[in-house]
Parts: structure tokens; C-alpha cells; sequence
């Protein structure tokens, strides 16, 4: 009798050995409601075949002209982080011209805007749209386009003068440093608190 119970309780402990390494090398990750803070922000590991985005969905047949990739296909970038392109930004064409240009291209099948959520909304309960949108969305429903686009909540480009979050929300949703700018001394790369209820 006491034989199958010193094997039951060695079996459950070389089960819980995997477990406490695992703990061991990516924290305690224990919780409640509402989630409590931790150091350090989710990483991973976020394996590739997580989600099958490698698989191939669809093949088309050879064609001499160009083919619209539905969903998909080249993109033209209308704004990026910067902002639009660099001969717009110097003042060598407008807005409206660097619009026009990237959504003529015969090869372009989708419109892009990528921007910082501060792009979008400057105070609560309200989107602030540039006037990229609408020459965007006009542009490409005049050319049969597609349009996408990415507000993105955290963009490494402008740190440590810039983070990506609206000013009203800078004071109120704590920053987590996440490693060194290389190029800016001391300063280092900070992410939102995701979990945070501000956020």
C-alpha cells in the first residue's frame, strides 16, 4: 500500500519539475482580478505556427498585366511614422500631390497609413483625423484601391523625445523601460502598461 503512494507522489513530483523551471525562468506569473503590474511587459515566446500565418492561401495564374492581390498586393504608403513622403515633408509637394502620386502608381494595390496613436486623438472620446485620411480614402475609391492602415501604440522611431500614446494620457498610464536607446546615451526604449485601466 505505502509502495503505490511513494509512487503515486514521485510521479506528481517529476510532473511538477517542468513547471517550476518554467516558473523559474519567466517569473511568477501568478494573477488576479484586476491583473496586479509586473516588471515587465508579456513577451513571448509567440511561436510562428501559433496562428499558421505561414501558409500559403492562394496561387493565381501568370498574367503579362498587373494583378490586383486582393487583401493583399504592393502598398503605397500615404503617411508612415514620419509622417508623409520626404519631398512633402520639405515642402517640394503638397499633401495632396504626394496622395495623388503614390495612389497613381499602376502597380500600387493597396493605400497605407501608418501613424501613432497621438496622430489620431488629442483629448478623450474623440478622434482628431489628419487630412491624410480623408485624401487617402477619397484617393482610393476614385482608383478602385484598397485602403489599410495601423495606429500603433507604441513606435520606437521618435524615443525618448516622442511615445506614441495621446498627451492626456502621458501622466496616466505608467511606462515600463524596456532597454537601452544605443544612439541616445543613457536614455532607454519605454512601453505602456498594457494592463494598465487607463490604457
Amino acid at each position: 500500500m505505502r509502495r503505490r503512494g511513494v509512487l503515486k507522489g514521485a510521479a506528481l513530483l517529476a510532473a511538477l519539475g517542468p513547471a517550476a523551471g518554467f516558473a523559474q525562468a519567466f517569473g511568477n506569473q501568478e494573477s488576479s482580478f484586476p491583473i496586479p503590474p509586473r516588471d515587465r511587459l508579456e513577451q513571448g515566446p509567440f511561436d510562428i505556427d501559433q496562428d499558421e500565418g505561414w501558409l500559403t492561401a492562394l496561387f493565381t495564374t501568370p498574367s503579362e498585366k498587373p494583378l490586383r492581390n486582393p487583401g493583399l498586393g504592393l502598398v503605397g504608403y500615404s503617411w508612415e511614422e514620419s509622417g508623409p513622403s520626404l519631398a512633402a515633408r520639405a515642402g517640394r509637394e503638397t499633401l495632396e500631390q504626394h496622395v495623388e502620386n503614390i495612389s497613381s502608381l499602376p502597380f500600387v494595390d493597396v493605400l497605407y497609413i501608418r501613424c501613432d496613436w497621438r496622430n489620431v486623438q488629442s483629448r478623450p472620446g474623440r478622434l482628431d483625423l489628419d487630412p491624410v485620411w480623408k485624401l487617402t480614402l477619397d484617393a482610393a475609391k476614385s482608383r478602385g484601391l484598397r485602403v489599410a492602415f495601423r495606429v500603433q501604440l507604441s513606435s520606437p522611431v521618435f524615443q525618448p523625445e516622442q511615445i506614441a500614446l495621446p498627451e492626456f494620457l502621458r501622466s496616466r498610464i505608467p511606462m515600463v523601460k524596456i532597454g537601452r536607446i544605443p544612439e541616445h546615451g543613457n536614455s532607454e526604449y519605454v512601453e505602456p502598461r498594457y494592463d494598465h485601466p487607463e490604457f
